[in-house]
């Protein structure tokens, strides 16, 4: 199994190349300090999207029928949880703010490391063709073992695209001028 771990194994020697290339071309510390953190957050979020990716399996699943239990109807997914009658409140409300709440960092980080980004178009395409490519990858992955590992959903897209523009949102009124006085 490639697990957590695996992926900050092999992201720790490719970190301290770039940091290195960022102290050479005279970074300035708190810029490699908020780089670091978004090196993190991309780890972490890599991490609880993609992995742990159970590839002892794949020659004992070959034969086993991939179902499809992806979705690519907006807002379907949603509406099965809220309707769900097996599960509680929380667990409602837990399923759908995860997805909002995984990715708020995103908004924060995209405005404060690419300063062309700081309007809100251009940052949501990124973050859309961000969203998209885990779901893809998701997709990609799910076939490649032959089950649904992780399940591909446009809600899932959509969710995580409202969570970017609240924290975009937030970084505009309460950071906007910290951080751009302080390049």
């Amino acid at each position: 199994m490639i697990d957590y771990e695996f992926i900050y194994v092999i992201s720790w020697p490719i970190y301290i190349i770039f940091l290195i290339y960022l102290i050479i071309k005279k970074v300035s510390i708190d810029r490699i300090a908020l780089i670091s953190l978004f090196f993190l957050y991309i780890i972490s979020l890599l991490s609880i999207t993609i992995l742990p990716l159970p590839i002892e399996w794949l020659n004992e699943i070959k034969n086993t029928f991939l179902e499809n239990y992806n979705n690519y109807i907006p807002f379907a997914s949603i509406f099965d949880i809220l309707s769900n009658q097996n599960l509680g409140t929380f667990i409602k409300i837990k399923q759908i703010l995860w997805n909002i709440v995984l990715f708020l960092p995103m908004g924060f980080f995209v405005p404060i490391i690419w300063k062309s980004k700081n309007d809100i178009k251009k940052a949501i395409v990124i973050w859309l063709l961000w969203s998209f490519s885990i779901e893809l990858l998701q997709f990609i992955i799910s076939r490649f073992l032959w089950f649904n590992y992780k399940i591909t959903d446009i809600d899932d897209i959509m969710l995580n695209t409202l969570g970017f523009i609240i924290w975009f949102y937030l970084y505009k009124i309460f950071c906007f001028g910290y951080f751009n006085k302080n390049k």
